[in-house]
């Protein structure tokens, strides 16, 4: 009897040990979402006590901008204040993304675009935050490039106004840059210069114009009577108008959009070779002999004349006479 009481106080224990067991486990399961919970209302607590609070007599102006790639930016921004229909004054300068205070009223804001453009009439109220959501204000371009060795080219860029000289910004091919939607004609800055016109830009895309291999490669070898290298300086002009479109030094590539020139050697005496060829994606060599230049002969140079005066002979005693 005794066994068998001993053994049913062991299973009621083991029992009772795997009850509390279970429920510690479940306690522990239900625990995280309690806090999980409790930190997301500490996040939204902390979200709502962080807003930056307004100034009494003022209100806030956020203006919010977007890249291309839908990422908020801080681009600079100016606010100024509408003064009557025909102006407005300077009021402070921020950054996208960011609460500005200002005086209630109405403003012009500037955004800091290439080229810069405005916004008008935005309206701030005392007190209240005002966000002005302009979304993406630029689109991007892209001028794509390749030398003769079909490797990226980085040429200069001038960006005009479409149809005009009138140049808005630089920039390089193989670059990104952010512009306003508009129709744009790009001078690419070969020798000569390269033209590429209306190129269509949209807000918030990204405008590619592959313009590929745009220069062909001239090398000018000039070599004296033994064969050696000589090097000179030399002109290049465009065979049928004439006008000078580069200048170097010979053995040296030159790079040149496709046409026909005029190569001028400033050896003594000049020599010149007349349309000359050049494709693009191709190495054109023409070759010239010149004479060595002289090699100054130096004169022999004189003894070394020495200023100091005869040395001194040494004073010999007298001699000593006996008696």
């Amino acid at each position: 009897m005794r066994k068998n009481k001993l053994i049913i106080g062991l299973v009621a224990i083991v029992v009772i040990t795997g009850l509390i067991l279970i429920i510690k486990a479940v306690a522990s399961r239900k625990a995280p979402g309690k806090s999980s919970a409790a930190a997301q209302a500490l996040k939204g607590f902390k979200k709502a006590t962080v807003k930056k609070a307004i100034s009494k007599g003022k209100g806030g102006l956020t203006v919010r901008i977007l890249n291309t790639k839908k990422i908020e930016i801080p681009m600079r921004v100016k606010a100024f204040k509408v003064v009557d229909a025909k102006s407005s004054v300077y009021a402070a300068s921020t950054v996208g993304g960011r609460m500005q205070e200002l005086l209630p009223g109405t403003y012009d804001i500037e955004t800091d675009t290439v080229p810069q453009k405005i916004f008008k009439n935005i309206k701030v109220s005392e007190g209240k935050e005002t966000v002005e959501d302009l979304g993406c204000v630029t689109g991007a371009i892209v001028i794509k490039a390749v030398n003769y060795k079909k490797a990226p080219a980085y040429y200069p860029l001038r960006i005009l106004y479409g149809r005009t000289n009138e140049m808005i910004t630089a920039s390089m091919t193989n670059k990104t840059l952010d512009i306003i939607p508009g129709v744009y004609d790009i001078e690419i800055g070969t020798s000569p210069r390269q033209y590429k016109k209306d190129i269509k830009v949209e807000a918030g895309k990204e405008t590619i114009a592959d313009v590929g291999c745009l220069t062909g490669v001239l090398v000018v070898k000039t070599t004296d009577e033994n064969k050696k290298d000589v090097r000179c300086s030399l002109r290049i002009t465009k065979a049928d108008t004439n006008e000078i479109v580069s200048s170097g030094t010979s053995n040296k590539p030159i790079e040149l959009g496709k046409g026909a020139y005029n190569i001028d050697l400033l050896s003594s005496p000049r020599q010149n070779k007349k349309d000359v060829d050049i494709n693009t994606g191709e190495e054109t060599i023409i070759g010239f002999t010149v004479t060595a230049p002289a090699v100054p002969q130096r004169a022999p140079t004189a003894p070394r004349r020495s200023t100091a005066g005869p040395r001194p002979q040494p004073v010999k005693a007298p001699a000593r006479v006996q008696q």
